[in-house]
């Protein structure tokens, strides 16, 4: 076989490789609306520990979704289980926060990196992020999940 077609079959078995195993918009969008009620009662709840609780359940819609939205998943999955380990290496969860304050029990660096993971999750990215996850849901799967 030449280099050439080597080459060739090379670009062929990745393509075709490459492919497979990717979910379809249509799998992810059933995925949505068998945990829509589940993401709808967390949204709705406003609590936040509700939201942390659930990472896992996100994760697997982040895995799930299509290549297109995959970066607006990660973004979000990845601030949000940030927080989460944030929270569990102080020790703490978010009911314990009174007006936003963290706990006096808190080590300064507990607090540093509960607070930059808090940020991180209000930052402008992440938000945008739920939102693209929102508007696709709503417009490609007409599916409203409250994000």
């Amino acid at each position: 076989m030449t280099r050439a077609r080597l080459g060739l079959a090379a670009v062929a078995v990745l393509l075709v490789g490459g492919c497979g195993g990717q979910p379809s918009v249509d799998d992810y969008c059933g995925r949505l609306a068998e945990d829509r009620e589940q993401i709808a009662t967390i949204v709705s709840s406003g609590d936040a520990a509700a939201l942390l609780d659930n990472v896992g359940l996100l994760d697997e819609l982040r895995q799930d979704a299509p290549r297109d939205l995959r970066d607006e998943w990660d973004t979000l999955v990845t601030a949000l289980a940030e927080l989460r380990t944030a929270l569990d290496d102080a020790g703490v969860g978010p009911e314990d926060f009174e007006g936003g304050e963290p706990p006096a029990s808190l080590t300064g660096e507990q607090r540093r990196a509960v607070v930059a993971a808090a940020d991180r999750v209000a930052d402008p990215d992440v938000v945008a992020a739920a939102s693209g996850i929102e508007t696709q849901a709503r417009d490609v799967c007409k599916i409203n999940l409250g994000l």
